[in-house]
């Protein structure tokens, strides 16, 4: 049986959720550099969550827009191990951010990188949110994919059913 050429509602909302993802990661990495290169701010933490949350959100996606489905996808359980350990390190780093200026003497102005910081926040807040909901969407998923076995028709390569698709005339 051929796949179908429409992909599933899950799958495209998956795979938005996911660009989603990609792109605030983008977003934070690309503002954690800007801070650390124009006024030394260590931000190892932030940093970290942004790749990992890149490797992450890319892994996944390969996956999902393979139309050929040469990539596999990853397994739920991994996918679950990497959005906890992205929340779990976006936590604390909301707090590295917040006081990267304590050792700085209080002044009546506001920092030059009052802006950038808080956008790190922002976008470290929605990181978590949305990580949230996709931890919680790839456990419902990975107990889905527990529950169901495979059928032997699922266990099929590409190249079997496209030998399937093509009728050979005998003589």
């Amino acid at each position: 049986m051929t796949r179908p050429r429409a992909p599933r509602a899950s799958a495209v909302a998956g795979a938005i959720a996911r660009i989603l993802g990609l792109g605030a990661s983008v977003v934070l990495l690309a503002n954690l550099v800007y801070e650390s290169v124009n006024w030394g701010k260590r931000l190892g933490l932030s940093i970290a969550v942004a790749v990992i949350a890149l490797i992450v959100d890319g892994s996944e996606l390969m996956g999902l827009l393979d139309s050929t489905r040469t990539i596999p996808r990853i397994s739920p359980s991994c996918v679950v191990c990497g959005d906890l350990l992205v929340l779990c390190l976006a936590i604390p780093s909301i707090f590295v951010i917040m006081l990267s200026n304590s050792y700085e003497t209080p002044l009546d102005e506001p920092y030059p990188w009052e802006n950038t910081d808080s956008l790190s926040i922002d976008v470290t807040f929605a990181i978590c949110g949305l990580r949230f909901v996709l931890l919680v969407w790839s456990f419902v998923d990975c107990c889905y994919v527990i529950r169901q076995p495979r059928q032997p028709e699922d266990l099929l390569t590409p190249i079997h059913s496209i030998d399937e698709l093509r009728e050979v005339p005998t003589r």
